[in-house]
């Protein structure tokens, strides 16, 4: 098995009024012409789940469903995880300096950031072009 080296670029951070992404300075030069885009992808490392248990964890429960499912790790978004990474398509509301402000984000305040990436056309797919398993059929009437 190999291994690989992941630096944080940057932390969440959650205020009372707020919600953004704060970018070590050595990385705010790559934020040049973020602003041209409307929504981006957090990388985010899911730090309060990184255990031995939760990394050998094969099978989970989706979370947030009315039903109890068993299922693996690779068919649902557990924070339970080999490689605890999480990943959230946010809004961009307005980049200040090193911070760019969000509407929301399934990360708590300081969780370390690894990765920005801007949301393309061609990274949606249309609803009805969707297959998913009967458990999440709740989510085909959200656009």
């Amino acid at each position: 098995m190999s291994y690989f080296k992941i630096q944080q670029i940057g932390k969440v951070r959650i205020e009372e009024d707020s919600c953004f992404i704060e970018l070590s300075k050595h990385y705010s030069p790559g934020l040049r012409h973020l602003q041209f885009f409307n929504y981006i992808f957090v990388l985010w490392w899911i730090s309060m789940r990184d255990t031995s248990k939760d990394r050998s964890q094969v099978l989970a429960h989706p979370p947030n469903l009315d039903v109890e499912v068993e299922t693996g790790v690779f068919a649902c978004r557990s924070p339970a995880r080999p490689n605890p990474i999480g990943l959230t398509k946010v809004k961009v509301l307005k980049i200040e300096g090193n911070k760019i402000f969000i509407d929301r984000i399934d990360a708590i305040d300081g969780t370390p950031v690894l990765d920005i990436k801007p949301y393309l056309p061609g990274d949606s797919v249309p609803i009805d072009e969707i297959k998913l398993p009967e458990w999440f059929d709740h989510l085909k009437d959200k656009k």
